[in-house]
């Protein structure tokens, strides 16, 4: 499972720089994958959750760490959307 920790979503590579979120936007539940739980969890130990955060460019969906760190960051663009 090729997932590596990040110290922000920028970090990844997968999010444009100049993406700003919306504020209030974010959407968090706990990771329901018991593999992926379990491959983060050796990574790096602690609680951790699903986001999913609008911005004005698209999307970013992305697993937190109580700590700050994210992992498995992807990007949804909206841009060419009316």
């Amino acid at each position: 499972m090729p997932l590596h920790l990040y110290s922000n979503i920028y970090r990844s590579g997968s999010v444009p720089k100049d993406w700003k979120p919306i504020k209030g936007s974010a959407i968090k539940y706990p990771v329901r994958n018991p593999a992926v739980r379990h491959y983060l969890q050796q990574l790096l130990a602690g609680k951790r959750q699903q986001v999913i955060k609008k911005g004005d460019l698209g999307e970013g969906h992305y697993v937190e760490h109580s700590s700050g760190q994210v992992a498995g960051v992807k990007f949804f663009s909206n841009q060419g959307t009316p």
